[in-house]
């Protein structure tokens, strides 16, 4: 072990020593190593973000431009798959129609080769039917993962979790689960 991390640990030792003898809380300084600067984004990553989050700008031609025509998603809690630019227009028309002022924002992206991997955001306040569910008036945020596969610079296939429970509880759906 070096001398420097020795030295580290005894420090840490005597002060947790004398927290735990006087009663008192203990407060830890920890070192951080300095997080390499994050690389550019990708020209995969450029168009999923935009794909992602201008169709909740308003921006709906951004379909035609960044979808495939063989597009396929796939979307947890959905026992069918979504075909298509229009049949993707359509699904994400319908939660606009329900949260009008609602805004995805990317927090994430990892891409490899062909493929992109987006951690995202979503707020918007429910004030339009969606489906069974009546418009509530409530603000609802929630978070999810997009994987995206492109060809051609276009996106051809992406898998989608969310926090779909969060939302219907959010929106009184459905009772918060209870606290163990």
């Amino acid at each position: 072990m070096s001398r420097r991390l020795e030295r580290d640990r005894r420090g840490l030792a005597i002060s947790l020593a004398a927290a735990a003898v006087a009663g008192g809380a203990v407060t830890v300084g920890v070192r951080r190593r300095r997080r390499p600067r994050s690389a550019p984004a990708t020209e995969a990553e450029l168009r999923v973000r935009r794909l992602l989050e201008e169709p909740w700008r308003g921006n709906w031609d951004v379909l035609d431009e960044l979808v495939g025509a063989g597009y396929v998603g796939w979307s947890s809690g959905q026992p069918d798959p979504i075909r298509g630019r229009d049949g993707l227009r359509e699904r994400l028309r319908a939660y606009a129609d329900a949260f009008p002022d609602a805004r995805l924002t990317v927090q994430d992206q990892v891409a490899a080769e062909d493929r992109v991997a987006t951690r995202w955001t979503a707020r918007g306040t429910h004030a339009g039917d969606l489906a069974d569910l009546q418009a509530t008036g409530k603000e609802v945020t929630v978070s999810g993962l997009t994987l995206s596969r492109l060809e051609g610079g276009k996106v051809v296939e992406q898998w989608t979790t969310w926090d779909r429970l969060g939302m219907l509880v959010q929106v009184g759906a459905i009772p918060a689960p209870a606290e163990a």
